[in-house]
């Protein structure tokens, strides 16, 4: 048990000694109060006031009392209804700096998941288009969340679902057999050469009830992997594929398993057979539908009318697939908000199966460019490549101006570690309900609320580090008389509840919000503590405090799947 859960366990079990049996008290129900001057833990008394027919003042004051101030806690204070509890920062500052030294690595880790499975299903672009920015989000989201539960002590299993067989990819093929005039793309635009096609052929079947037909009978085709088109499906169906996955490991995606739609459809068929038959599904006006009006979500739709299957009949084999290869007791859906209520008509259908599985739609809002928003059918995408590409060279540009003498290969290594921070911290800083307008300029800041400052920060805690060298001696409660000081101690020890509680509520950017926090108040100490040049009797204690820091900060850079750099 972490220093910090220590004490809210001790407050806790004096909270629960004295308002008896009445009312629980767990670590949960302790504030963290945003001024030290209100003390390092609160406790609010209203709700056990309300359970024991009390008054919230007099129950605060009369707790103040009788809580023991010995072990981990110093001093209690009553503020009208709040309890504000004071930690003994001597014996807790030393113990904290000591325990993040010795654990390394392994400091915020907890078995909170006991090893549970849990499968997470993102990186789920579609065949026969190029990754654009707005898949970005959906690869932080579902790459930090993996690191987030492995490190609640969860065993995940990340999968990735695509959609190879859509109304796109049989516009796709129209296009290129009608529009392309026989021309073959050479291996680097075979992606662009897809989406090209794609958008004409769009085009063309807004313009052409004719065209919009042809497309239709060539998507049934591809189902029943059948007719002229099947072989070009085959052809492109690889680029696709290698597309992906080289785009994958460019971005270092950890997909454990990859599902493809094409893969789906007689196990969809075969579903969908048997929701007729458990009268769960119903034939209507020739298409088969799920009716969820009692639950307001609407009809949903399941086989058209001209027989084809649709993306919530397969998300129903996907879905039982994937527990039956796996057999996770969770598993989470990192899926753009807009899909919301296909998610809630799945999982109502799974449930009217009898599904045994806990379900969850991890939900984001779309990314959006200064210029504006971004549509594949009418081309105004930015590619994936040419966005990492046009943020590398902004990122290789300021750090030249720093480092002129530094050779080619290292302006290029640490360019793209500070793109890829930039553009993984912004796809995070917000909650994940809200909209992201993503600005290169603003992303790769070196001294604001980014990615980049974060790798600063950890580069000038190495640099500090090197150039004052080994201290003797343990670090030492005593010797953290500063006020800043103290309050990044503090923060230090606060880390594994942020990782336990991120965890819980998958709020990704709680730990964004941390690292940032715990940079900029190791700006402020480091501006106003000596360290280096401090006193031999201190500097023990402070190199510590500094060591720590950059510990901390260097775990949850990797849980947010962001390389550090030791020069910036």
């Amino acid at each position: 048990m972490y220093v910090w859960e220590q004490a809210q366990k001790q407050i806790s079990q004096e909270l629960k000694k004295h308002l008896g049996q009445k009312f629980a008290v767990s670590a949960s129900d302790l504030l963290t109060p945003p001024n030290p001057k209100m003390g390092h833990l609160a406790f609010v008394c209203f709700a056990a006031a309300k359970s024991l027919k009390r008054n919230p003042q007099e129950l605060a004051a009369e707790l103040v009392l009788k809580i023991k101030t010995e072990g981990l806690i110093q001093a209690v204070e009553a503020q009208g209804p709040y309890l504000n509890f004071f930690l003994d920062l001597q014996n807790f500052g030393a113990a904290v700096l000591s325990e993040i030294l010795k654990e390394g690595k392994q400091y915020g880790r907890n078995a909170t998941g006991q090893k549970k499975k849990v499968m997470v299903e993102y990186a789920n672009p579609n065949t026969h288009k190029d990754v654009h920015v707005g898949h970005l989000r959906n690869f932080v989201v579902g790459q930090v969340a993996v690191n987030l539960l492995n490190e609640n002590g969860y065993q995940t299993i990340p999968v990735s679902y695509i959609n190879d067989l859509g109304a796109n990819v049989a516009a796709c093929l129209w296009g290129i057999k009608n529009l392309s005039k026989g021309k073959e793309p050479k291996k680097q635009d075979q992606m662009q050469f897809l989406s090209r096609m794609y958008v004409k052929a769009t085009a063309q079947m807004q313009a052409d009830p004719k065209v919009k037909e042809a497309v239709s009978k060539i998507h049934l085709e591809l189902e029943e992997q059948k007719g002229e088109y099947l072989n070009l499906w085959k052809k492109t169906h690889k680029w696709s594929e290698d597309y992906l996955k080289s785009v994958f490991a460019d971005f270092n995606l950890p997909i454990q398993k990859y599902y493809w739609e094409s893969d789906l459809i007689a196990d969809t068929k075969k579903a969908v057979q048997e929701l007729l038959k458990k009268k769960i599904a119903k034939k209507s006006q020739g298409a088969i539908i799920v009716d969820l009006e009692k639950q307001n979500l609407g009809v949903d739709l399941l086989v058209k009318s001209d027989g084809a299957l649709l993306y919530n009949a397969k998300d129903i084999a996907l879905a039982v697939k994937k527990k039956k290869d796996y057999q996770a007791e969770q598993s989470i859906y990192v899926i753009d908000a807009r899909q919301s209520l296909a998610m809630k008509q799945l999982f109502a259908v799974l449930a009217k199966m009898k599904f045994k599985q806990d379900l969850r739609h991890l939900a984001y809002d779309f990314v959006t460019l200064p210029e504006g928003a971004m549509s594949s059918r009418k081309g105004t995408v930015i590619r994936y490549e040419d966005f990492r590409d046009e943020v590398t060279a902004l990122a290789r540009k300021e750090t030249k101006k720093r480092h002129k003498g530094w050779s080619a290969k290292k302006l290029d290594q640490t360019a793209r570690s500070i793109a890829l921070a930039a553009i993984r911290f912004s796809m995070l800083k917000q909650d994940l309900n809200k909209v992201i307008v993503f600005d290169p300029q603003e992303a790769l800041a070196f001294d604001g609320y980014s990615g980049p400052y974060l790798l600063y920060t950890y580069a000038r805690i190495n640099s500090i580090l090197k150039k004052a060298g080994q201290a003797s001696g343990q670090p030492k409660g005593d010797d953290l008389q500063e006020t800043v000081e103290r309050e990044l101690v503090m923060l230090l020890a606060q880390y594994p509840s942020v990782v336990r509680e991120a965890g819980e509520t998958l709020q990704l950017s709680q730990l964004v919000h941390y690292a940032f926090d715990l940079s900029k108040k190791f700006a402020e100490y480091y501006e106003r503590v000596p360290v280096a040049q401090a006193e031999p009797e201190v500097r023990a204690t402070r190199l510590a405090t500094v060591k720590s820091v950059q510990q901390v900060l260097a775990n949850v850079l990797t849980l947010l799947s962001i390389e550090p750099v030791k020069e910036m």
